[in-house]
């Protein structure tokens, strides 16, 4: 469950934290820069800084910060436009902005079902806004498996935390989603730049 909802008198994260997460999506954009265009890399880079800020933010205060995941839906249109679309520039923001009433549309009527059904959330509207940049960043097509591997993940570390001794998990237990959703987001993505690029 992840919103805005924070204490603003508390850092979201350390100075080595955020660190950590630019020197993760800097070793990515070298390390593409070798195979790929300099496009390709420098877009990987910014996903990955974005994505690496929500996991540990979204790890330790169980909250996706609007200040990560709302530039990152414009900037995954303008990738999406740039790498895919160079040459129709309307293909490409429809093809972005169908991606994110998809998944942002689905989240939320999850999330309002839920809520519906049990009385709790679910799913908060920063898992919502971080599907839209899902839909954003990878179009409608890649979705389905991306939602997929997410929950299977997430799923994964449930299990996990219910073999451990003397843990116990209820429904209203929060799970930090939106730290399994933002890794496989570039994941998904790097699979679509190397599919759909050539090398060089």
């Amino acid at each position: 469950m992840s919103d805005q909802e924070t204490d603003q008198d508390a850092p979201l994260l350390s100075r080595i934290e955020v660190a950590a997460a630019l020197a993760f999506a800097l070793a990515i954009t070298i390390a593409l820069l070798v195979l790929l265009s300099p496009l390709a890399a420098v877009s990987t880079g910014v996903l990955a800084a974005l994505m690496a800020l929500i996991t540990l933010t979204d790890v330790r205060h169980f909250i996706i910060p609007n200040e990560f995941s709302l530039p990152a839906i414009p900037l995954g249109i303008l990738a999406n436009v740039v790498m895919f679309h160079a040459g129709d520039w309307s293909a490409g923001v429809m093809e972005s902005g169908l991606g994110v009433a998809l998944a942002a549309g689905s989240f939320y009527l999850l999330r309002a079902g839920w809520f519906r059904w049990r009385g709790i959330e679910g799913l908060g509207m920063g898992d919502v806004k971080l599907a839209g940049v899902a839909g954003a960043w990878l179009g409608p097509g890649l979705l389905a498996p991306a939602c997929l591997a997410a929950a299977l993940a997430g799923l994964a570390a449930v299990v996990v935390m219910m073999l451990i001794p003397g843990r116990k998990l209820a429904l209203s237990d929060h799970i930090p989603f939106g730290s399994f959703i933002a890794p496989v987001i570039l994941l998904f993505w790097i699979w679509r730049v190397f599919d759909g690029v050539p090398f060089w």
